[in-house]
């Protein structure tokens, strides 16, 4: 008897059950999540346990918000002929995040129409060139469909799940340095724009480091019941050691409420430990330099997930 976590209400099946067969940590079931037993035995047991990549594909790369995984279940009825879609998802979510990100600089600095002109065809090129690098993993997926219960089939997610988080990294990334976009916009801008924009970015960077650092405060506060004077001393050492947010590349992981607690906690653990034991009682510091350590334990793992600036950039 086989137990899989699904998504109530719809058919979206959890990675409780990939957890036992491919040795990654289990997913945390939330409350809309419920366990239902499996007894199919026989076709209807090995096509319950049927996934199709191709499907999955978008879902993971599009949908998802964070860095987990989702599975849509069962095998997907096949059609002759191709079945995907004339409009690209990748260009079009490319073409999307291009806009949002001309408005901010737009808003922050002003740009004369023709500007606005180049700085537009060079997202059109970057969305056209992310597209094709997608496209070309995702046809390689295409109504292609594995058994979990089979080693082989193990095999093959583990690789999906490997071309999935580098596109992942490629959507994050799109109009990052190196791309054209960049290149176009600092030949574009004068410089009385580009410190504008720098301007606008810092201040949105803090803004997102003080909500961080405010959100996690007041768990803490509860944990290590903290005076108003400790607090204060504790948020003032976190704000002086604002990290490299990434804030222009669209980041799902920010998403993730343990992701967000655990950067505060790395970066805590960073702080000077005498200047941080001398803002909180014996007590509190014992239970302080656990959570530190946890955070520091976790560095490499928040790195992975995209939330900050590479290093050296």
């Amino acid at each position: 008897m086989k137990r899989h976590w699904i998504e109530r209400g719809s058919s979206l099946v959890g990675l409780a059950i990939l957890a036992l067969t491919l040795g990654y940590p289990a997913a945390r079931a939330g409350d809309d999540s419920i366990v239902l037993e499996d007894t199919l035995e026989g076709e209807a047991g090995r096509q319950a346990h049927m996934i199709d990549l191709g499907a999955n594909f978008d879902t993971n790369l599009f949908e998802q918000r964070g860095n987990g995984w989702v599975l849509r279940g069962g095998a997907a009825a096949t059609t002759a002929g191709d079945d995907r879609v004339q409009a690209s998802p990748a260009y079009t979510r490319a073409r999307s995040l291009g806009e949002k990100k001309l408005e901010r600089i737009e808003s922050a600095c002003g740009l004369s129409e023709q500007q606005r002109r180049r700085l537009s065809l060079a997202i059109e090129s970057d969305a056209h060139r992310f597209a094709a690098q997608i496209d070309a993993t995702r046809d390689r997926y295409a109504s292609r469909q594995v058994n979990m219960n089979d080693p082989a089939g193990q095999k093959r997610w583990h690789a999906f799940q490997q071309d999935v988080q580098r596109c992942r990294e490629q959507l994050r990334t799109i109009f990052a340095k190196g791309s054209l976009f960049d290149t176009v916009l600092r030949g574009t801008l004068d410089e009385r724009q580009l410190a504008c924009l720098e301007k606008e970015q810092a201040a949105r960077r803090s803004y997102h480091w003080r909500a961080l650092v405010a959100e996690t405060l007041a768990k803490l506060d509860d944990t290590l019941a903290l005076s108003q004077s400790q607090h204060a001393a504790v948020e003032t050492l976190l704000l002086s050691r604002e990290p490299a947010l990434r804030i222009d590349e669209e980041v799902p992981a920010r998403d993730d409420a343990n992701l967000r607690r655990q950067l505060v906690l790395l970066v805590l653990s960073e702080v000077d430990a005498t200047r941080l034991k001398a803002a909180v009682g014996e007590r509190q510091w014992r239970g302080l330099s656990t959570l530190t350590a946890q955070g520091r334990a976790m560095r490499s793992w928040i790195e992975q997930q995209g939330v900050l600036e590479p290093r050296g950039k």
